[in-house]
């Protein structure tokens, strides 16, 4: 059996090394004199970032990272002289250069001769991120024009994050100040909820708003996300603080602590918190159908119809409140139909449904009619329609309302 030379064994490991470190010094060289070539060069590069040798030597990585950056220098330029540039590549560029002297960081140790442990790339890795930190902030915005939500999301979580690192800080980074951190995480939250994050979506907007952001959108924004999480009690807190300062402006937001108040059957703490904003605004319509939504829940159908009526009084075109006011007539009709209209004869069956159930369901129709004119994407009130037609042997309407 031929024996296997360890020297040869040794020889071709130095070898693969020194070819390796070889590559590196190249691609320095080739970005230096054409940091365009960036993009190119780390396709070139690839081999030494899974080499055991030059994998974890801190060189390999500070060459890419400050080839990344040298990249966003040339191409930055260029795009605010109007030239055309690859605003992906280019946004994606800061990034990567930081990760890339990141990884550098834990690598970076010397040896001296006494067997002290110093840095050789470190400050300089510093340097380079400070000197680029504004440049986070502008690599997010290029992201966004060219729809890479994602991407656009973690150059800003990078540009409101290294400000906290004492390194950073000690490297001349200062901290932008919290107006611009607050819109920056409400722009993350809207990154992240079109990437369809809902989770990060609801935590920067809950940042944003923590952090002094309290336009209204925020706070709506903020309830979305956590709808789609299927987070009630989240939005009965974020509605809670913007019930606040929009109340007066928009009373949906008590709708969401109520609501979440009855998931959980808790009615008398739901009529508690509904009759004290009432008291507090006693002309606002839209309280007036929350307690008509409580109270039907709670298995009182005539004062839900009494607060619905009352809301409509306030508000006569409100879409759903008229809904609402509709469907519970009907409802009325179709119960009083089963209770009372039971074991008549023909005649007074007859006499009784003219005079009392038909009159009812004609005047539901009249409120789903409005509701429907007013908002004709409400799919409900046309099918209640069609039952009450239908009942009431209303031909022509029926025809009409199915042709809707």
């Amino acid at each position: 059996m031929k024996k296997i030379s360890i020297l040869g064994l040794c020889l071709l490991t130095l070898g693969t090394a020194a070819a390796q470190k070889s590559l590196v010094k190249e691609v320095e060289r080739d970005m230096k004199s054409n940091p365009a070539s960036y993009p190119d060069q780390m396709k070139k590069l690839a081999p030494a970032f899974t080499d055991a040798e030059s994998a974890t030597d801190a060189f390999t990585w500070v060459v890419a990272g400050k080839g990344a950056f040298g990249y966003y220098d040339q191409q930055s330029v260029f795009a605010q002289m109007g030239k055309d540039v690859n605003k992906k590549q280019l946004g994606t560029s800061v990034i990567e250069g930081y990760e890339y002297l990141t990884k550098a960081l834990p690598l970076d140790t010397v040896v001296d001769a006494k067997g002290k442990v110093k840095t050789k790339y470190s400050k300089d890795i510093y340097k380079q991120i400070a000197n680029h930190y504004n440049d986070f902030n502008n690599a997010a915005l290029f992201l966004w024009e060219a729809e890479d939500y994602p991407d656009a999301v973690k150059a800003w979580n990078l540009y409101v994050t290294i400000p906290d690192m004492p390194e950073m800080v000690k490297a001349g980074v200062k901290a932008p100040a919290d107006t611009l951190v607050a819109e920056i995480m409400f722009n993350m939250g809207i990154g992240n909820s079109l990437s369809q994050n809902n989770e990060a979506a609801l935590k920067n907007f809950k940042d944003a708003i923590a952090r002094g952001y309290t336009k209204k959108n925020a706070f709506d924004y903020a309830i979305s996300a956590a709808s789609q999480l299927q987070k009630p009690e989240e939005m009965a807190e974020i509605a809670e603080q913007a019930y606040a300062i929009y109340g007066k402006e928009d009373s949906r937001y008590i709708g969401y602590m109520v609501n979440n108040l009855i998931d959980k059957k808790e009615y008398a703490k739901a009529d508690a918190l509904i009759d004290k904003y009432i008291a507090e605004d006693p002309n606002n319509a839209q309280l007036y159908f929350v307690k008509g939504v409580l109270c039907d829940s709670e298995g009182k159908p005539e004062e839900s119809l009494a607060q619905f009526k009352k809301a409509l009084s306030l508000d006569e075109n409100n879409a759903s409140t008229l809904m609402q006011y509709g469907y519970k007539l009907y409802q009325k009709a179709c119960d009083l139909d089963q209770t009372e209209g039971g074991g008549l004869s023909n005649a007074d069956y007859n006499n009784f449904r003219a005079t009392k159930v038909d009159p009812m369901l004609k005047e539901a129709a009249g409120y789903l009619e409005k509701a429907y004119q007013i908002d004709d994407t409400m799919s409900d009130a046309r099918q209640v329609l069609r039952s009450i037609y239908y009942n009431l042997n209303d031909e022509e309407n029926l025809k009409r309302v199915e042709a809707m």
